[in-house]
């Protein structure tokens, strides 16, 4: 009850003003408290409001007293706290739960029918400290309720952990300040088999997506996190996604930290993203950056030291995996499309016996080889060291009497790709891992991986898995590659130091 009684008063005015009405319908800021002379009162604050209508809506902060005057008027509240010392207030700015202020501003976008866009960004800023919560019900006001969902445009959801960067722009994993905003679980996430061998549904800590009635994500901001499974303690089942988005353009997740113990820690579908500078670490289940189109990538300045999951970065072209309670399932398309940037990252430790891998592109996506793909990628700048391999290219995910029709193009310019503990580079026109730890998996048709080593790979030096019948096309800088197999895998290898 405390809750509901808490967002009543929160949105009174905020959610249901109408544009630009001289009626005071509702005031999302208490003008009686504004009047107080408390130093911790909004009489003494500025907040921050959406002025005017697109395409000249702008930001204003404000003295609290003129802000409640522009809500009157159709403006609404862009900056909102979220801070475990003032806690809640009632008055549309200030939250204790950063769920509630999530509402609110989901609220604000419904209520203006702000659906992809919005006329001005709304900034959630979250305070230091740990803010606990659980999948199920909380069992106390205090406690968050995961996932929390971003499933309206251009929220920026920010902690106030600030990422510090070495020399080169990587992310290191220290906060730049005394404290920061750590998201845990309690219980631990897990993750769970639905149905096939590669269906698996983990449960996250955010969400970003898009709903039904046509509002979307879009746009989303996550940054200055730092998030714990609570899968830490030695000998716990790693479980569950820090984030977790499908059907979104323009999503950023910058600056964050992510210890170990999910299995997926970022896994994208169907969206559009940029992925910086953020740091992960420790126990991993699968990849740890899943990236899947239809979309675009940019990823850069992340630093992923293991031993996490199988590959570091995974690019494929789409995929069909379970989505969480409440999430719209997507339909594959006939075709996709994925391109992704590449660009100064550093991936380490990577040792899965089947597949460890810095960077591995897939032609095809889970339960996508019926799609006709392409995955287009170029990595520049990065270190990719220590991993079981270095540049994994393979069909991933083919099934037989499907299409079976991927194409992919690799551009590497100046990585440092070396140590790795049975190739640097591995490309198979199958799945890869297949040709040593399962039974064989259909082989590729008519498709075409087009590689530009740039001098950071000699092929004499590959393994490739490229045999003839299938109709499929291998160029290595400039050169087509005649059909063979190079594949001296040691099994009784042991990759981890």
């Amino acid at each position: 009850m405390r809750s509901h009684h808490f967002l009543a008063l929160a949105l009174a005015g905020l959610i249901h003003l109408s544009a630009c009405t001289d009626s005071p319908s509702g005031v999302a800021l208490d003008e009686a408290r504004m009047e107080s002379s408390g130093r911790d009162d909004l009489s003494v604050e500025q907040v921050s409001v959406c002025h005017g209508s697109p395409p000249d809506a702008r930001i204003l902060e404000l003295p609290a007293p003129a802000a409640a005057a522009h809500l009157r008027h159709g403006d609404y509240v862009t900056g909102m706290v979220v801070s475990k010392q003032a806690g809640a207030r009632g008055d549309g700015v200030h939250f204790a739960r950063i769920g509630d202020a999530l509402a609110a501003a989901r609220e604000t976008r419904v209520a203006r029918q702000e659906r992809r866009t919005g006329a001005c960004r709304i900034t959630i800023s979250v305070g230091p400290g740990v803010f606990e919560g659980s999948v199920k019900p909380p069992a106390t006001p205090s406690l968050e309720h995961f996932p929390l969902v971003v499933d309206v445009p251009d929220v920026t959801l920010r902690g106030a952990f600030r990422m510090q960067l070495d020399a080169g722009g990587r992310a290191i994993g220290k906060n730049d300040g005394a404290d920061g905003t750590t998201l845990v679980a309690t219980p631990g996430l897990l993750t769970t088999r639905v149905g096939g061998a590669q269906s698996f549904l983990g449960e996250p800590l955010i969400i970003v997506a898009d709903t039904p009635d046509g509002f979307s994500g879009d746009g989303a901001v996550v940054e200055g996190f730092l998030f714990r499974s609570g899968n830490e303690a030695e000998g716990a089942t790693a479980g569950g996604n820090a984030v977790w988005a499908i059907r979104v353009r323009g999503l950023v997740v910058r600056g964050n930290r992510i210890d170990g113990g999910f299995t997926e820690p970022i896994q994208l579908l169907a969206s559009s993203a940029e992925v910086t500078e953020n740091f992960l670490s420790g126990r991993g289940g699968s990849c740890a950056l899943c990236l899947a189109g239809p979309g675009d990538f940019e990823v850069t300045g992340n630093r992923l030291m293991g031993p996490g999951g199988i590959p570091g970065i995974l690019i494929l072209p789409t995929s069909l995996m379970p989505v969480p309670p409440g999430v719209e399932q997507q339909v594959l398309p006939a075709k996709a499309l994925v391109t992704a940037k590449v660009t100064n990252n550093e991936v380490r430790n990577h040792w899965q016996p089947s597949a460890g891998a810095g960077l591995r592109i897939a032609a095809l996506g889970v339960l996508g080889s019926n799609v006709v793909s392409t995955s287009r990628v170029t990595a520049s700048g990065n270190t990719f060291v220590g991993n079981t391999f270095g540049v994994y290219v393979e069909a991933a995910f083919p099934r037989a009497n499907t299409k079976l029709r991927g194409d992919i193009e690799l551009t590497l310019t100046d990585n440092t790709i070396t140590a790795s503990c049975q190739a640097n580079l591995y490309v198979a026109f199958t799945r890869g891992s297949g040709l040593w730890s399962a039974p064989l998996r259909p082989y590729l048709r008519q498709s075409t991986y087009t590689l530009h080593l740039g001098g950071d790979l000699a092929w004499e030096d590959a393994w490739y898995a490229h045999l003839a019948g299938h109709d499929n096309t291998l160029v290595v800088d400039g050169d087509s590659i005649p059909n063979g197999f190079h594949v001296p895998f040691d099994r009784n290898r042991s990759c981890a130091p």
